[in-house]
């Protein structure tokens, strides 16, 4: 068990500059698509928008939006893994932003792995329409977690006192969120699903376990 007392200080510089990069970016969504943040943020408890923005986009999933979104997403789940690893690696006494840019690198290797195995699958399995439309409702719903999950992270980096609580809360929540959002694509498209049971378990398995493995095995 770990006390928060034994995490050693460091240096907030380069975290800060990461949250503020966060908000930079975050600002700019809002001054460009504030309607679809606001709907955004609320996607994880509400599926009222999600059916009329992928009919708008469908044709350029990638949009200005999604792009800007998913640097938000990369540093925000670059932060949580930074913490995790700071909490539970003890032969990690210092952790400075070079380790955070590794994460970083990590992650966005794992996204980019994710989504070339995907649209293989895709290819072969003949469901191009099927995977395009399931990616953009993950991707979406991750953009509504990320969104929830920062205030969090802001509590958890600049609060001194009760550390480890914050730390166990935001975890859960993390994973709480995460798993929700698994939940409400499966509920989204189950016909589909269950329609093709054999190749969605192998789709998933490819695409979401094969990927995370290799990284794993290659950053440990």
């Amino acid at each position: 068990m770990f006390e928060a007392k034994e995490i050693l200080s460091q240096n907030n510089d380069w975290i800060t500059l990461v949250f503020f990069t966060i908000f930079v970016i975050l600002v700019a969504i809002k001054f460009f698509f504030n309607e679809r943040l606001a709907h955004t943020s609320m996607l994880l408890f509400s599926k009222k928008y999600l059916a009329i923005y992928y009919s708008k986009e469908k044709k350029k999933v990638f949009n200005n939006f999604q792009v800007l979104f998913f640097l938000v997403q990369l540093l925000t789940f670059s932060l949580i893994f930074f913490e995790i690893l700071r909490y539970k690696v003890p032969s990690f006494s210092q952790l400075d932003g070079n380790i955070f840019v590794l994460i970083f690198i990590c992650v966005f290797l794992y996204f980019v792995v994710r989504f070339l195995i995907g649209f293989f699958l895709a290819s072969i399995f003949n469901f191009n329409e099927f995977h395009k439309k399931l990616l953009y409702e993950k991707s979406n719903y991750f953009n509504s977690l990320v969104i929830s999950i920062l205030p969090f992270l802001l509590v958890l980096f600049y609060t001194e006192s009760y550390q480890l609580v914050f730390f166990k809360i935001t975890l859960i929540v993390f994973l709480f969120l995460l798993t929700l959002r698994y939940v409400l694509v499966l509920r989204n498209n189950k016909k589909v699903i269950f329609g093709n049971l054999f190749y969605f378990i192998l789709y998933l398995c490819a695409l979401e376990i094969g990927p995370l493995v290799i990284i794993l095995k290659l950053t440990i």
